[in-house]
């Protein structure tokens, strides 16, 4: 079974490792072994479960139809993120996409702290399910609402948030379809949009040669590529770069789960309840400070234990998934493109215990309740 969250996992980590054998840019240090042999267990360790979808049978039917329940909750959950979101314009008395004009602030300063996370995976959950019954009625008020989602992260010039809903888009549409040849096309160019309004938002917020002056490019960079190629290459390289960097100083083994689990609590208290790490790692370049997601599970198990956390992570997700695939209640299907959406993006950050996605996860857990699969 291809499509399921252990494949995608496996294949933007081994994206990533082919990536960074390119050495398109001089701040990327020579992959050691020891980095190599992890990455590759760590992947092995995820996927193991998943050698049992063998024997789960899974029921090709997606038509679908959508309680009337899911609309009523949906226009509540979008009024209180409109309101919040008001708010917070009110206290910032402007936009992000405004301050390259000398209108308000930086965007890194732009939002009520905890708050602003919760808005955010609001309305990434909104995203989906406009953009899951657009999929489901092909209706174009569904696709509207969808882009004027998707305009909310450019006017804050957030690029994570941006990503987050196009992905999970991709993800509904690639989970409930089948994959044509014929399609591949139109993939390759919805990658070639992203990367290019990735660069876009990169330029606007930096300058335009800003990542190049950064990162150093190397002779073998292939130059016709647009900046936004380079912005991705460097925010997907860097951050195993970093790891790379520093993977000598974690022990075979450790026990601190509260630093496995340090996104859990809110920002405002975390440094008061989560024990400092005796590790002092440091970054290739400082102004390049992404780790991927290993750093945190490596500080709280070790080497070994990491790849054991791993393994029963992957436990739940496979549960999430076989959910997805034998039930018929749509909760499953976003609750699983938000667990993919997290494995996909592990390649720098780690979102599997962000305080905005695991939100998410409990907002389509809740709208699930009336969120029905018509199986027929």
């Amino acid at each position: 079974m291809i499509k399921n969250p252990a494949s995608f996992f496996v294949v933007v980590w081994l994206v990533v490792l082919w990536l960074y054998s390119q050495h398109y840019v001089l701040v990327l240090e020579r992959l050691s072994s020891t980095t190599t042999i992890f990455i590759l267990l760590s992947l092995l360790c995820f996927s193991l479960p998943f050698f049992l979808l063998f024997r789960v049978k899974n029921n090709p039917n997606h038509s679908a139809c959508l309680s009337e329940k899911v609309d009523k909750r949906l226009k509540g959950l979008f009024k209180f993120w409109a309101c919040f979101s008001v708010l917070e314009i009110l206290i910032f008395r402007s936009l992000p996409f405004f301050s390259f004009l000398g209108f308000g602030g930086h965007y890194t300063e732009w939002g009520i702290p905890s708050l602003h996370g919760l808005l955010n995976a609001m309305i990434i959950t909104i995203s989906n399910i406009c953009f899951y019954k657009y999929l489901l009625s092909k209706k174009k008020k569904y696709l509207y609402l969808f882009l004027l989602c998707l305009c909310w992260p450019i006017l804050l010039l957030t690029r994570q948030v941006i990503m987050s809903m196009i992905i999970q888009a991709i993800l509904i549409y690639i989970y409930i379809n089948k994959i044509k040849i014929s399609k591949i096309l139109a993939y390759f160019s919805v990658f070639f949009i992203v990367v290019f309004l990735f660069g876009l938002l990169g330029d606007m917020r930096s300058g335009a040669g800003a990542i190049a002056a950064l990162a150093g490019v190397a002779d073998n960079y292939p130059s016709f590529l647009p900046s936004g190629f380079l912005w991705v290459y460097v925010y997907v390289t860097s951050p195993l770069n970093n790891l790379n960097h520093n993977i000598y100083l974690y022990p075979d083994f450790a026990f601190s789960p509260l630093t496995a689990f340090a996104n859990l609590f809110p920002s405002f208290v975390r440094s008061k309840v989560v024990p400092s790490s005796d590790i002092e790692t440091s970054l290739v370049n400082d102004n390049l400070n992404v780790v991927t997601m290993h750093p945190q599970y490596l500080s709280a198990f070790g080497f070994c234990g990491a790849l054991l956390f791993y393994f029963l992570y992957g436990l739940f997700v496979l549960y999430v998934f076989v959910q997805f695939k034998t039930k018929i209640n749509a909760k499953w299907l976003f609750m699983t493109v938000v667990l993919t959406h997290n494995l996909l993006l592990s390649v720098f950050v780690d979102f599997n215990f962000s305080l905005v996605f695991l939100f998410q996860l409990f907002l389509h857990y809740w709208l699930g309740t009336t969120f029905l699969i018509k199986r027929t």
